[in-house]
C-alpha cells in the first residue's frame, strides 16, 4: 500500500532526479532556459504520472490518490504555456473537456477524450474505477514522455515564440483559467492560477538582463499583486473576477505586450491578436487578419462601402424583393426579431433563428450547424438558397456592370482584378462590410478598459456569476463570449442543450431540428448547434437556434435547470452538464444585468472618397 510518507519519498527522489538531469549553465540564452525549465517539468510530469498509475493499480486510498492526481495537475499547468502554443493538439489530449469530439475534417471519426480532466471525473465520480484511472494515466504518461523526447521541440523555443506563449497564457487565465473550464468538478482553479501566475514568473526571469530595470520591476511587482489577490481563504464561487482582471490581470497583460514586441517581428495573420494590443478586453484585441483566409479576402475601405451598399440592394434576390438586411436589420443588432423568418414566398417558415452578425467575422465557422468556414461561403449558400433568396451571384453580374456608380465602386475596390464584377468580388464586398461589425465597445468594455466606472454592483455580481458559479464562460468565451475556444481562437465550439420545441419546462422531447448532424451524418452531432455569442443579447431576441425562448429570463431558467436532460429529456450525448446550478432569483437577475452591458451597435462606417 501507498502510505503518504512512501509517497512523499518517492515524490523527493523524482524532483531530485528532474533537478540533476537538467541543470544548465547560467551561460544559456533565454530561450534555451525555458527550454530546459520545459523538458525539466515534462520530465516530473512524466514521473507523476507514472507514480499516480502504480498506486492506482494498489490500494492506495482515495485521498492519497487524488494528492498524487494534483501534483500531477499542477506540474503540468507549469508547461501548459507551451503545449497550448507549440502543440494545440495534444494539449486537448492531456488536458481538454470530458466529451466525445469528432474530428471536424473527417465527421466519420469519433475521438474519446482523454488526460487531466478525464482523470478528474474518474476520483470525483463514485464508485472509484482504478482500472479506468491506471489506464488514463499510463496513456497520459507515454503521451508526455513522446512530447517530452520529440527533437522538434527545440524549434519551438525562440524569444518571439516564448513570449508569444506567456501572453496566451496571461489571457488563457482570464478566458478559461478563473472559469474552471479546467476542473469542474474539483473547481480547483484559484491554486491552478497561482501557479501560472509563478510560471509567468519564472519564464520572464530568464529575460531580466534583456529588460530595464525599471520595466522588470513594474512586472515583478505586477504578478505579486496578482498572486497575493488569490491568497487568503478565496472560495471558487466568492472569487471577485471582475476586479481581478480589471486590476490584475489586465496590468500584467499590458506588462508582457509590451515586451512581447521587442521580440515578435512576424506577420499578423499568425495569430488571433493584434500584437499590440495591451489586454483581452482592448478595443482592438482580435486581428480581423487572422480570421480572413488569405490577402485576397482582406477588408479595405472600398470593398466595405460597396459591401454595405449591396448588403441593402435587392438585386441579389431572384424576384428582387429582399435584402440581406431584410433579416439582418441593424437596428435589432443585425437579427430580424422573430423566432423564425419566412421563406423568400411569404409562405413557409424557415429552419432556424437570424443570428447576430456583430462578430460574426470573429468565428472559423458560420451558421448553426457550422457547415460553412469563411463568411463568402455563407453568402454564397444564403443568395442560391431557394427558400431564403433565391438569386444567383453570376445572373446579377450585367445588371451591377451596367449600373455606373456600381461599375465605378467595383473598379475602385478591385483595382487589379480583369473583370472587376465577379461572383468572387460581389461576396468579398458583402464580407468586407460584415467584417467591420465588430463590437467591443460596450458599457462592459469601456468599464473593462477604465474608461468609465459605470457598471453597478448588481451588474458586477452578475459577470461573477457568469464567468464562475453559473459556468456560463466555460462556453461563451471572453472577451468574444462565444464558442472560438481560447486561446488560440481557432475552433469554434457546439454545444448539445436538449432546447425544447417551445418553453414549457413539462417537454420530454427536444426540438426536431438535428443540427449539425444535417450536415455531418455524424450521432454525437444529433441536436448540435454551434456557441453564439451574448454579446448585443439584450437586442436579438427570441432566443436559440429555434426562437424558442422569448426572454433572457426563460434562458436562465433552462440553463439553471441543466438544460433538456435536467429537465427529463433522454439526451445521453447532451454536453451541458444536467445538474441544477442552484441560482437564486438575485443572481438570475443579476446575470441578466450584466448581459445587459455588452450592448454595443456603434461601426465604422466607411467614407468612399475614390
Amino acid at each position: 500500500m501507498y502510505s503518504p510518507l512512501r509517497i512523499r519519498n518517492l515524490l523527493i527522489a523524482l524532483f531530485a532526479t528532474g533537478l540533476l538531469a537538467f541543470s544548465v549553465s547560467e551561460k544559456s540564452v533565454p530561450a534555451q532556459k525555458a527550454l530546459r525549465y520545459y523538458d525539466r517539468n515534462m520530465s516530473r510530469l512524466e514521473g507523476s504520472l507514472r507514480i499516480l498509475a502504480q498506486a492506482s493499480n494498489t490500494h492506495a486510498t482515495h485521498d492519497s490518490l487524488l494528492r498524487l492526481f494534483y501534483i500531477c495537475r499542477n506540474t503540468y499547468k507549469k508547461t501548459e504555456l507551451f503545449t497550448d502554443v507549440f502543440t494545440p493538439y495534444k494539449a486537448r489530449i492531456l488536458n481538454g473537456p470530458d466529451i466525445l469530439k469528432i474530428d471536424e475534417e473527417n465527421p466519420s471519426d469519433s475521438m474519446t477524450a482523454h488526460g487531466l480532466q478525464v482523470m478528474e471525473r474518474i476520483l470525483y465520480s463514485p464508485p472509484l474505477n482504478r482500472k479506468e484511472l491506471y489506464r488514463e494515466a499510463k496513456a497520459m504518461e507515454l503521451e508526455i514522455r513522446a512530447l517530452r523526447t520529440t527533437p522538434d521541440r527545440k524549434y519551438y523555443f525562440n524569444d518571439e515564440k516564448v513570449w508569444t506563449a506567456i501572453r496566451l497564457s496571461s489571457f488563457r487565465v482570464i478566458s478559461l483559467g478563473i472559469t474552471g473550464f479546467d476542473v469542474p468538478m474539483s473547481h480547483h482553479a484559484i491554486p491552478e492560477t497561482r501557479i501560472v501566475l509563478n510560471t509567468i514568473k519564472e519564464i520572464s526571469s530568464y529575460y531580466r538582463g534583456e529588460i530595464s530595470v525599471q520595466l522588470w520591476h513594474t512586472g515583478d511587482s505586477l504578478l505579486k499583486r496578482a498572486n497575493t489577490f488569490l491568497s487568503g481563504n478565496i472560495s471558487f464561487n466568492s472569487l471577485d473576477r471582475l476586479t481581478f482582471i480589471r486590476d490584475y490581470m489586465n496590468p500584467l497583460s499590458e506588462w508582457i505586450t509590451q515586451i512581447s514586441l521587442q521580440y515578435c517581428n512576424s506577420a499578423t495573420a499568425r495569430y488571433p491578436f493584434t500584437p499590440g494590443a495591451g489586454h483581452l478586453f482592448a478595443r482592438d484585441i482580435m486581428n480581423i487578419t487572422f480570421f480572413s483566409p488569405s490577402d485576397d479576402y482582406l477588408t479595405t475601405p472600398q470593398r466595405a462601402y460597396l459591401g454595405r451598399k449591396l448588403f441593402y440592394d435587392p438585386i441579389l434576390s431572384g424576384d428582387g424583393s429582399r435584402t440581406c438586411a431584410s433579416c439582418h436589420k441593424p437596428e435589432l443588432a443585425f437579427t430580424d426579431g422573430i423566432a423564425k423568418p419566412m421563406d423568400i414566398s411569404g409562405k413557409k417558415e424557415l429552419l432556424r433563428n437570424t443570428p447576430t452578425l456583430w462578430n460574426a467575422a470573429l468565428q472559423t465557422a458560420q451558421f448553426y450547424d457550422s457547415r460553412a468556414r469563411i463568411l463568402e461561403r455563407q453568402l454564397n449558400d444564403v443568395v442560391h438558397n431557394q427558400e431564403e433568396m433565391n438569386g444567383s451571384l453570376l445572373r446579377c453580374i450585367p445588371s451591377l456592370n451596367a449600373d455606373t456608380l456600381y461599375a465605378r465602386l467595383f473598379k475602385s475596390a478591385y483595382p487589379n482584378e480583369p473583370a472587376p464584377v465577379t461572383e468572387y468580388t460581389i461576396s468579398n464586398a458583402i464580407c468586407s462590410y460584415v467584417r467591420t461589425l465588430i463590437s467591443f465597445d460596450s458599457r462592459f468594455d469601456r468599464y473593462m478598459r477604465r474608461e468609465s466606472d459605470s457598471l453597478t454592483e448588481k451588474e458586477k455580481n452578475g459577470f461573477n456569476l457568469f464567468m464562475g458559479k453559473a459556468g456560463c464562460g466555460t462556453c461563451h468565451y471572453a472577451p468574444m463570449f462565444n464558442g472560438q475556444v481560447p486561446p488560440l481562437y481557432q475552433e469554434t465550439e457546439s454545444e448539445i442543450l436538449g432546447v425544447p420545441a417551445q418553453d414549457k419546462k413539462r417537454l420530454t422531447t427536444p426540438d426536431t431540428d438535428m443540427g449539425k448532424y444535417l450536415f455531418t451524418h455524424h450521432p454525437l452531432h444529433r441536436y448540435a448547434f454551434k456557441t453564439p455569442t451574448v454579446r448585443n443579447i439584450a437586442l436579438t431576441a427570441p432566443y436559440m437556434h429555434n426562437g424558442a425562448f422569448k426572454t433572457l429570463e426563460s434562458v436562465i431558467d433552462f440553463y439553471n435547470d441543466g438544460g433538456g436532460a435536467g429537465r427529463g429529456m433522454d439526451i445521453p450525448t447532451q454536453t451541458l452538464p444536467a445538474d441544477s446550478l442552484s441560482l437564486t432569483q438575485k443572481e438570475k437577475q443579476d446575470i441578466i444585468a450584466f448581459l445587459n452591458t455588452l450592448t454595443d451597435t456603434t461601426t465604422i462606417d466607411y467614407d468612399y472618397t475614390k
